[in-house]
């Protein structure tokens, strides 16, 4: 049961550390003509549950400026806020996963 539930905090962890991908990317190519940022697709696992990133699409948004990318760093800065939580909160359920497995295994010597 340990493994199942810390196999799925690892699917978020991913998930999350590919958003930020996307979203460097995005940031990094703010002032880059015609880019189109990237939004990461996400789907959810069968079974045990998790998330996996399926695909990167780009925003049909119009840019600011003719000619210029479409970048929301405002969208951005958020989605990296949300992603930092949602790293940390699957670390989290790991490590206290594996601490009360260490109890029960102590409790059992």
């Amino acid at each position: 049961m340990a493994m199942e539930t810390s196999a799925t905090s690892l699917t978020g962890m991913n998930a999350a550390a590919t958003s930020v991908r996307v979203t460097a990317n995005n940031v990094a190519n703010f002032r880059s003509e015609d880019f189109q940022a990237g939004r990461l697709d996400q789907a959810d696992l069968p079974n045990n549950g998790g998330t996996r990133p399926t695909q990167i699409t780009q925003s049909q948004a119009p840019a600011m400026t003719p000619g210029g990318s479409n970048v929301e760093l405002e969208r951005d800065m958020l989605a990296l806020i949300r992603d930092e939580a949602a790293y940390s909160a699957n670390a989290t359920f790991i490590r206290t996963d594996a601490q009360m497995m260490g109890t029960v295994m102590d409790m059992k010597a």
